[in-house]
C-alpha cells in the first residue's frame, strides 16, 4: 500500500488533506511556574482561609459597632424621656418637686458625696 503525506495508508479514491502544522497552537511550559502551580495548592488554600478569616473579623467588628451604637441611642432616648418628665414635673408645681426633694438620700464619704433620688417613670 502507498502512504500519503500524512503518514497513513492510502485508500483508493480518497486524498488525505495535508496536516496544518504552521498555524497550530504550540504550548510551552515555564517549568518554574509549573512547579509553583503544582506545589502551591496549600499556599493558595491558606490564603483563601486567611482572607475569609479577615472578612469575618471585619463583619463581626461592624456588627459589634452597630450594637453599641444602638445601645447608645436607646440610652440617649431614655435620658431625654426622663429629662422631659422632669421638666414637666418642674413646671407642674412645687408639690411634686418637694416630694422629689424629700425622697433624696445623701451619702458622704471621705472623697465623694453621692445623692440618690427616686424617680417614678
Amino acid at each position: 500500500m502507498e502512504k500519503d503525506e500524512g503518514g497513513g495508508p492510502m485508500r483508493p479514491g480518497k486524498k488525505r488533506k495535508k496536516k496544518n502544522r504552521e498555524t497550530k497552537l504550540h504550548l510551552t511550559f515555564d517549568e518554574s511556574k509549573r512547579v509553583d502551580f503544582l506545589t502551591g495548592f496549600r499556599k493558595r488554600k491558606n490564603e483563601r482561609k486567611e482572607k475569609a478569616k479577615k472578612d469575618n473579623e471585619r463583619i463581626l467588628k461592624e456588627a459589634r459597632a452597630k450594637v453599641k451604637q444602638k445601645a447608645r441611642d436607646e440610652k440617649k432616648k431614655k435620658l431625654e424621656s426622663i429629662m422631659e418628665q422632669f421638666e414637666k414635673l418642674k413646671q407642674s408645681g412645687k408639690d411634686d418637686l418637694t416630694k422629689f426633694e424629700s425622697e433624696k438620700q445623701v451619702f458622704e464619704d471621705e472623697n465623694t458625696t453621692v445623692t440618690v433620688a427616686a424617680i417614678d417613670i
